[in-house]
């Protein structure tokens, strides 16, 4: 598996890892947040790559992608969820991840939350 970020998006990327070094997480499920956030759904709604305190990455996270801009780490179980050859790049104002001829999701936020309280939420770890 790997991804590829194109020119806009890893200028986003290196932006916030000018003055502080970071880990990055791809995150479909809230399992991190600023605030405990439930679903009553099952399934893959919010496609988020998040920036986390370098060394600091939560256990469940338990595997990576490489990347043209170093390690995305993800859970293994989400393996399913994923293309083999996916590229991240801006459409637009927007932010898309592609797979192998398809757009997975049409969405996804950077966010950072090496300066937060982090909320795990467990419910979606399942």
């Amino acid at each position: 598996m790997n991804i590829t970020f194109d020119d806009h998006v890893k200028k986003r990327l290196s932006v916030l890892t000018e003055n502080e070094a970071a880990d990055f997480v791809l995150d479909f499920n809230h399992t991190l947040s600023r605030k405990s956030i439930s679903q009553d759904c099952c399934g893959i709604t919010r496609y988020r790559i998040v920036a986390v305190n370098k060394g600091k990455i939560p256990a469940f996270f338990d595997a990576s992608i490489p990347s043209n801009f170093g390690p995305i780490y993800y859970y293994s179980w989400a393996k399913m969820y994923l293309d083999q050859d996916m590229k991240i790049r801006m459409n637009g104002p927007l932010i898309e991840i592609m797979g192998s001829g398809e757009l997975i999701a049409p969405n996804i936020e950077i966010v950072d939350y090496r300066k937060s309280d982090v909320t795990v939420n467990a419910t979606q770890l399942q």
